[in-house]
């Protein structure tokens, strides 16, 4: 159907300006490196060092598929000079740290150049939130699940002996701390009931749920791998050149917020049928590790707006997942006929 036709017919349709302002604001993480020592816990007021990149000279090998005979033995000029980054000898564990923003107004355009479409939007996303937010208790759980079970720490998390999360905010009188092994990254049931996940869920709520207001939360990681561990700063995008970048701020290894954000947003089982695992909740559900989009036409974002914003059925999750996007911002206009 083209837009005169569903214009004539009164239908909504996806507007040619429409953009959203991102809900979770995330900072960069910034990497420490200190000690856990022989408690359960390590001592959040020691003096915490910050990670340095480290350039790397190496000599590596070829290891590339289709590599001619005559160069298999010629170094690899690729991998001869890289960033690194490790915990300084004597320490043992690392600590990511970085705050959040959790921001109201939910559903309401920054860009739009359809009051239909804007006033269809709003008006749908108040009714799906309900009169004290209820609606959006799922997405928020998950948003909270994600930090609960350190997931924004992507690699560093993997074989860590030990990992403790702290999260602050001036909702709470005292920190609310979780061991990341007692939640899963594939299954969002698992210890469900943890007093500490639901008022960190109840914290998001009240944020997305406000209407001009945003609450602010501080989170610190504690990530025991061993003495001189490597550690994994976000790598920087560097077309043109065949060295790897590590990302840091003022002398200090970091994880980017954008991939920070990404790993908080990992929230998608609902784009299949007994979904194997999260994705970050994306207009295509994209996921360029895997060369693989899972939101295919009639499944993504775009469909689903549309849908709902007429009046046709739209299931709890499929709203969710529309929610999730507008969480997320982005530019999503349409092109003009």
């Amino acid at each position: 159907m083209n837009a005169r036709s569903a214009q004539a017919n009164g239908r909504v349709e996806l507007p040619s300006v429409l953009a959203f302002e991102r809900k979770l604001e995330v900072s960069d993480g910034l990497m420490y490196a200190g000690v856990w020592g022989d408690d359960e816990s390590p001592a959040r007021d020691q003096e915490w060092a910050k990670i340095a990149i480290t350039p790397r000279l190496n000599r590596s090998t070829i290891s590339s598929y289709n590599t001619k005979d005559n160069d298999k033995s010629k170094p690899n000029p690729v991998a001869a000079e890289n960033d690194d980054a490790n915990l300084p000898a004597g320490n043992d564990t690392l600590r990511v740290s970085f705050s959040l923003r959790i921001i109201g107004c939910l559903g309401k355009p920054f860009a739009c150049n359809s009051p239909k479409f804007e006033n269809a939007i709003v008006n749908k996303v108040k009714e799906f939130k309900g009169d004290n937010g209820d609606g959006l208790s799922d997405l928020a759980y998950r948003y909270a699940y994600n930090i609960a079970n350190g997931r924004f720490l992507w690699r560093n998390r993997v074989c860590a002996e030990k990992l403790r999360i702290d999260v602050r905010s001036d909702d709470i009188k005292e920190p609310l701390t979780f061991n990341a092994r007692d939640f899963d990254l594939n299954d969002f049931e698992r210890n469900s009931n943890d007093g500490n996940l639901q008022k960190l869920a109840d914290i998001f709520k009240r944020g997305l749920a406000s209407e001009d207001d945003f609450v602010f939360i501080e989170v610190d990681a504690y990530v025991k791998l061993g003495d001189k561990q490597h550690v994994f700063p976000s790598q920087e995008m560097n077309m043109g050149e065949k060295k790897k970048v590590l990302f840091k701020l003022d002398d200090c290894a970091a994880i980017h917020n954008v991939k920070i954000g990404n790993a908080l947003r990992t929230i998608d089982t609902w784009y299949a049928d007994n979904a194997e695992f999260p994705i970050a909740a994306e207009p295509f559900g994209a996921v360029t590790q895997r060369g693989e989009a899972y939101r295919k036409s009639r499944n993504d974002l775009y469909t689903l707006m549309l849908t709902w914003l007429n009046g046709d059925e739209v299931d709890e999750n499929g709203k969710n997942y529309v929610v999730a996007n507008l969480i997320r911002g982005g530019v999503f206009g349409g092109k003009d006929e």
